[in-house]
């Protein structure tokens, strides 16, 4: 298989094949992320697509109905470029009829209604789509290439495409102070937006990330471990839609999911638990050594 870099998968669809159709990120500019950081975007060769194809078709399950297009963002590719993928998937793996992946709120914002009716009419569902935060300031500040207003709208357009999605929250994405400002305006624009699932993660801010240089010229500070929690739990209490919600990464102290609103009271009622039992400095230091990076700072 052609695998560029490490591919990561949502818990939902964590078992299903992989199949690399872009390398690279067409942003690459998030201050939180380095993955593709050294990977110009392009669309891998036809050739490689269906070589991994034929590999799959070799070991993939009989009962195996759904694949994950990989690669940074590889629906950032034009309708044009991505129905001849979808069909020859469909012409040599037959049982596949779902497909997912990693997916950026400005590669929904750049197709036509049209063109989201047809990518759901070949199965493209579920996409997971690192929204991270509803709060202008963070997004801007972090360089996310989106807005609140257009997590809202273009959610909204996926779900009148028939298009199921989850959103990503980077939990302490404002820096030192803002949280609960990230967590009211994030949950307002989920809310309206209605993602099926919200995975929770804490940020890290490792030494490798770009954000490394925002913190060594106090243009950013990382939360504290209790501040995040807090984060945490002011999300929860705002969300007012049905969604699922998982916080059980492993940049997460304090771990739990559930339905909203079925699960709501529960779900803080757990926080309100744990929040006095965290001692900060054990927590910082295991996801240290779950990243195997010192914080920078």
């Amino acid at each position: 298989m052609h695998i560029l870099k490490p591919q990561h998968q949502t818990p939902s669809v964590m078992n299903c094949p992989m199949l690399q159709i872009v390398q690279g990120c067409t942003h690459n500019k998030c201050h939180f992320c380095d993955i593709f950081r050294d990977v110009s975007f392009c669309k891998s060769p036809m050739h490689e697509i269906e070589e991994d194809l034929d590999e799959l078709a070799r070991i993939i399950r009989p009962n195996q109905q759904r694949i994950n297009l990989t690669g940074g963002n590889p629906y950032a590719l034009s309708c044009k470029q991505l129905v001849p993928i979808l069909e020859l998937v469909k012409q040599k793996l037959p049982s596949i009829t779902s497909f997912g992946g990693f997916c950026r709120i400005a590669d929904i914002k750049n197709k036509t209604d049209d063109e989201l009716a047809l990518l759901a009419s070949y199965g493209v569902n579920d996409l997971s789509i690192g929204a991270e935060s509803g709060y202008d300031p963070a997004l801007s500040f972090m360089e996310k290439g989106h807005t609140a207003a257009d997590i809202v709208e273009q959610g909204q357009r996926m779900h009148k495409a028939g298009i199921d999605f989850t959103f990503f929250y980077l939990v302490g994405m404002a820096g030192a102070g803002a949280g609960q400002e990230n967590a009211i305006a994030t949950a307002k624009a989920y809310s309206a937006a209605g993602p099926g699932h919200v995975l929770i993660v804490c940020i890290t801010p490792t030494k490798g990330w770009p954000l490394a240089k925002d913190i060594q010229a106090g243009l950013w500070e990382p939360p504290s471990e209790i501040e995040m929690i807090e984060e945490i739990r002011t999300f929860v209490e705002h969300l007012d839609c049905k969604t699922y919600i998982n916080c059980s990464h492993d940049t997460d102290i304090v771990r739990f999911e559930g339905m909203v609103p079925k699960d709501q009271q529960n779900m803080l009622l757990l926080i309100d638990d744990r929040l006095p039992k965290i001692n900060p400095l054990a927590a910082r230091k295991m996801r240290e050594m779950i990243h195997k990076a010192r914080f920078a700072g």
